[in-house]
């Protein structure tokens, strides 16, 4: 099983090792956290499409929250230097589906969720509208002179965030899970054909 997951979230921090047995979660980082989280204080886990920053856009995230309210995301890239995020989707997805089956069969009562709070979806939505329109005002009120070259630059701009912008939005609705059964658009893809299967 695949029961040991390593990430690291930026050059601030070292990497964290998660580890899963058949009661608890135990999370290790050298001169950091060192936790053991049993299952049965889990009150919710939320999966998401997280792309932080440009370079890190296939980034997924487990968000654990305990009863206490404290909070552990997990992510499925890892910092491997500067401006250099890697793809750990093969390790990743196994990980999270064997967290969830052993939290489910040890706490039935903890919340399996997908996306965004409902807060945090429809207030990205309005920001990307607020954007959007703010770009076309700043276009309206440039000299004449200027506007060719800042149409490029807006299309490049729009070309390239708005396939991101649009796969987070379709992703991240607010939903809540009832069964076992992950689904794949909240899991990165990965090259391994069963994995994708069990999804």
């Amino acid at each position: 099983m695949h029961s040991l997951y390593t990430f690291r979230k930026s050059v601030l921090e070292k990497p964290q090792s998660w580890e899963l047995s058949e009661q608890d979660i135990l999370c290790s980082q050298e001169a950091g956290i060192n936790v053991k989280i049993p299952y049965t204080e889990l009150e919710k886990i939320r999966l998401f499409y997280h792309p932080n920053n440009r370079f890190r856009l296939n980034n997924y995230c487990c968000k654990i929250t305990l009863k206490n309210q404290a909070v552990y995301d997990i992510y499925s890239c890892t910092y491997d230097g500067f401006a250099t995020f890697g793809n750990q989707a093969e390790n990743y997805v196994p990980f999270v589906k064997e967290l969830t089956q052993k939290v489910k069969a040890v706490n039935p009562d903890c919340k399996m969720l997908t996306g965004h709070t409902p807060f945090t979806y429809y207030g990205n939505i309005l920001f990307v509208i607020v954007a959007v329109a703010f770009l076309f005002l700043l276009f309206y009120w440039l000299p004449v002179d200027y506007r060719n070259f800042f149409i490029v630059v807006k299309l490049i701009v729009i070309v390239y965030m708005g396939a991101y912008l649009a796969k987070s939005i379709k992703v991240n609705k607010p939903r809540q899970l009832y069964g076992n059964e992950i689904p794949d658009y909240v899991l990165p893809k990965t090259d391994n054909k069963n994995e994708q299967s069990l999804s």
